[in-house]
Parts: C-alpha cells; structure tokens; sequence
C-alpha cells in the first residue's frame, strides 16, 4: 500500500531519496518536450531498475495506445499514469480497459479558474464516474495550494473532492500545490487514498530538492492515518 507520489522524479539520486519505503511512489515523466521535469524511456528504466522498496510509475501523455506497450516495455514500471487529453476519446478508454495489462492511473486535471475537467466532461464529478469504469486508480490535479488560502475557493475545492469520493469506488490521488506547510491540513480534510506532489518539494523548478523531499515525507508519513492508501 503507498500513499504518497514524489512525481517527476529525474535522477537515480532523486529516487534514492524516495526509496524509503513501500509507502511511497517515484513518477518519471516520459518524453514529454512541454515539461521541464521530463526524461527519455531509458533514462526512466534505468532509475526504476535500481528501485527496491517504491512503486514506480511511467507518466505519459499518449497519442496512441501503442505509446502505452512502449512505455511499458521501455521502463518496466509497476504502474501508467495516463495525463493529458487522451482518456477524452472513449474509445481509447474502451482500448486501455481490453488490452492493457498493467495499472493505468487516470488523471483528470481541472482549469485553475473554473474547476471543469480536461477530459470527457467539464463536470469533474462526472468526468471522474466515467474515468473510473476503466482504469485501476483515479488522479485528480486541483489548484489545492492555490485555493486553500481562500474560504471560497476552497470549499469549492473540499466540495468537488468529496462529491467524487461519494461518486466512485476506485482509489483516488490528489495533488497540485502541495508541499509540507499545507499538506497535513489538506489531506485530514479531504482523506484521499494517496497525495501526488511534484514542485513542491523543488528549490529550482524542474529539480527535486533532496532535503524537501524527504521532509515531505516525514510529513506524510507522521499523518499517515489521514490517507486511505492504494
């Protein structure tokens, strides 16, 4: 059971910080030219090769389902997140469900003014009943730092995430503008399976910080009764 994802992860010193514990994941972000935290197929390999107590997880962002098998053959991972728009087309839903074999890990990401989905539907809640009838875990990337500085936005937020927790059985991840000032309050008040944290424990963007990671995860680890686990 894990319950925390240090995503982006790009060097084996990086994952060494991580590779605490099986109650933690290490995400490496494949070929992805838009993301400053991106690695090749083979670099990502060779990190989740010399993992020994993490789950590792590919994350990609597909144009087919064949760059799925590549990324599964190329890295070897426990599990796939699946990002971007791909999951928009219910046929490639219906693919990853009949043919894939390993985990595949949803994600949803909501506009930061709006709260609407990226995918299948504007309304997460619905967005996130229809991803959840064909993938093994759902991720939900919310404004989470961002909006829970203000009363507002963050019942907002708080509404949405327990919607979703009253409308799906699959485990759910939730992330975005999280670091370890916030993270305790945050995941006592929304009780997720696992919390999913990438910038925040970065001192230069694009590079984890080994110190905050580790941090991070003590956090994490002391408030462990707050985080239902996948």
């Amino acid at each position: 059971m894990w319950i925390a994802k240090i995503s982006g992860v790009t060097s084996f010193d990086a994952a060494l910080s991580v590779d605490v514990s099986s109650f933690f994941a290490i995400g490496a972000i494949i070929d992805n030219i838009n993301d400053v935290r991106s690695v090749s197929k083979f670099d990502a390999r060779r990190i989740f090769a010399n993992v020994e107590h993490c789950i590792t997880i590919a994350e990609i962002v597909p144009d087919s389902i064949d760059d799925i098998f590549d990324a599964e053959d190329a890295c070897k991972p426990n599990i796939i997140q699946i990002n971007g728009t791909f999951f928009d087309d219910i046929n490639n839903l219906i693919s990853v469900q009949s043919i894939v074999t390993i985990p595949i890990i949803g994600s949803i990401f909501l506009n930061k003014d709006t709260l609407e989905s990226n995918i299948i539907d504007p309304d997460p809640v619905k967005a996130a009943q229809t991803l959840e009838q064909y993938v093994q875990i759902v991720n939900i990337n919310l404004p989470l730092g961002q909006s829970w500085k203000q009363e507002k936005q963050r019942n907002g937020v708080i509404e949405i995430v327990k919607t979703i927790q009253n409308s799906i059985h699959k485990p759910l991840i939730i992330g975005g503008g999280l670091n370890s000032s916030n993270v305790t309050e945050i995941a006592s008040e929304l009780e997720p399976n696992a919390i999913d944290v990438s910038s925040g424990v970065e001192k230069i963007s694009g590079i984890k910080n080994p110190e905050l990671m580790q941090e991070f995860l003590q956090v994490i680890y002391d408030n462990k009764e707050s985080l239902k686990g996948v």
